[in-house]
């Protein structure tokens, strides 16, 4: 006959009101749970089975008043919640309730989790649905408005910016395109993507200068392929830049004889 609870399940029982107490609702049913599990069929003196049994009341007595457990205790709003009584000898079949009860809070989580999910998705859907249809329909500023508001409401999302960087690209919106690709530059420095579309589209609005810079980027941060170059040179030469696109030509064929933008470049050179 022990004359003290076990450590753990004096630990748990401490844990669990703790959790409680903090309102961390299910991890307190869970440590309850456990406390209750090792309990069971313990022989305890009448002093440690008393101090214990307090406890675990005190702990029921505060988890069905809690606010989270109300829509499943108390779901007329009587406030008056369905009771959960704790008889000694009926450890286990308590701790199945509280397991019980832990599970439908977690599917709760779970299922608010998803619904917000899929709201949130359904929202940025709209936004970029009515901003193309703007678009469309001749009204690119407002088009355009609705489009960078998901920027800014779904700005924690990983490529988004590249995403609507090709929603304005599909749109023929060229300048919002390169700067949402150029912010998509600064949020992932890494994704060759951003800069790719940033210099595809201020090179189709003939904006060589920024075009350039962007090359400039890409060399800083993925180093010089002779693929770079290559797409440079072709730039440069239209640009009217015939000595700056000879040197990028020349540098790219250095690595590699065959590549074939710099190829080009040079029989066009060659021509004139």
């Amino acid at each position: 006959m022990l004359t003290v609870a076990p450590k753990e399940v004096r630990e748990n029982i401490a844990r669990a009101n703790g959790y409680l107490r903090r309102n961390e609702v299910k991890r307190a049913l869970t440590s309850m749970s456990a406390a209750l599990r090792q309990y069971a069929g313990l022989q305890l003196t009448r002093a440690a089975r008393a101090e214990l049994d307090i406890q675990i009341s005190e702990f029921l007595s505060a988890l069905v008043h809690h606010q989270s457990m109300q829509p499943l205790l108390d779901p007329a709003q009587s406030g008056i919640p369905r009771e959960i009584f704790y008889h000694q000898g009926k450890e286990s079949a308590l701790a199945t309730v509280l397991d019980g009860l832990a599970k439908i809070l977690r599917e709760e989580a779970e299922n608010s989790i998803r619904q917000e999910a899929e709201a949130r998705l359904e929202r940025k859907k709209n936004l970029i649905r009515t901003g193309v249809q703007l678009i469309h329909e001749g009204q690119p500023a407002k088009g355009r408005a609705f489009l960078k508001r998901v920027a800014e409401e779904f700005s924690d999302e990983e490529g988004i910016r590249i995403q609507l960087g090709q929603i304005f690209t599909a749109a023929g919106q060229y300048t919002e395109a390169a700067e949402m690709y150029e912010e998509a530059m600064q949020a992932q420095p890494r994704e060759a993507a951003a800069y790719t579309g940033a210099v595809a589209a201020w090179l189709k609005l003939r904006e060589f200068e920024k075009a350039e810079n962007i090359y400039k980027a890409i060399l800083r941060t993925f180093g010089g392929h002779p693929s770079t170059f290559g797409k440079m040179a072709k730039m440069y030469l239209e640009w009217h830049r015939r000595a700056q696109a000879e040197d990028t030509a020349l540098r790219a064929l250095q690595a590699d004889p065959r590549q074939a933008d710099a190829l080009e470049v040079m029989a066009v050179l060659d021509k004139k």
